[in-house]
């Protein structure tokens, strides 16, 4: 993740950044690829990532996931699930086959895109459209056959979390109205840089890539090294924001994702 980097990407997107370098959970993710428990992949057509777990994964659950993802990965390259419970702007929907109107209303081939679908063992279908971008997840209690002409049905009941639904159903018909498979740009959030800037100040003090790093080296990284050889041995305030973007991304990796999820302020 360079420092330079300007995209827009979804907050669920950034909590999986977070996670994926969490020491703890990358050492159960080691139990977990040592074990012989792996989700049934079933990947039927080609228009769809489909995945059945036989048992939950409550490891999995403590860290916010409803399953294990690789953490060398990123999150639009395999099928992160987050807890609805957690991201709050996840949907309940119901799911019908509607014959004799393929193309018409609201069905999965009209989002085109390709969804991620998990199937858990207590009965609940979760859907996954995109995953850097943009993130909509969604739950069922439909285990019903998967099909373009699968219609979907928002279940916009009670009040809690209303305004992050709301907004996930937005995002949802944006999608639905578009002509490429991805919902209309938004506004990229406020504190995403100093967020950016403590992940990269993470990856560099704690050594991501083999070599742990030196506040310095975050300096470097922040400000560039020229204006780091003139001034770091008299302005104590690149030291000071060096600490403070290390910091900030131990705090965010260690369990400020969830928070991210739960769309607190960070």
């Amino acid at each position: 993740m360079q420092n330079n980097e300007r995209v827009i990407i979804s907050d669920a997107a950034w909590a999986w950044e977070g996670l994926r370098r969490n020491p703890a959970y990358r050492k159960a993710w080691e139990r977990y690829e040592a074990s012989d428990y792996r989700p049934r992949i079933c990947d039927a057509r080609a228009s769809l990532r489909y995945m059945r777990l036989d048992r939950p994964y409550l490891e999995a659950e403590v860290f916010g996931l409803l399953a294990f993802a690789d953490p060398d990965l990123s999150a639009s390259e395999i099928p992160v699930f987050w807890r609805p419970g957690l991201l709050r702007r996840t949907l309940s929907v119901s799911l019908a086959v509607k014959q004799g109107t393929p193309g018409k209303g609201f069905s999965l081939s009209s989002l085109k895109c390709c969804p991620t679908v998990l199937d858990t063992a207590d009965g609940e279908r979760h859907i996954r459209l995109g995953g850097h971008h943009f993130w909509i997840q969604m739950v069922s209690p439909d285990i019903t056959r998967l099909d373009d002409d699968t219609a979907i049905e928002v279940n916009l009941t009670g009040t809690d979390h209303l305004p992050q639904r709301i907004s996930t159903i937005e995002q949802l018909f944006s999608l639905h109205r578009s002509q490429g498979g991805a919902p209309s740009p938004v506004k990229r959030p406020p504190n995403r840089d100093k967020l950016l800037e403590g992940l990269l100040a993470w990856d560099i003090y704690e050594g991501v890539d083999g070599q742990k790093g030196t506040l310095r080296d975050v300096a470097i990284a922040l400000f560039g090294e020229t204006r780091v050889h003139h001034e770091w041995g008299h302005n104590r305030s690149l030291k000071d924001r060096a600490i403070r973007a290390r910091d900030r991304g131990r705090a965010f990796i260690q369990g400020g994702y969830c928070e991210l999820l739960r769309r607190a302020a960070f």
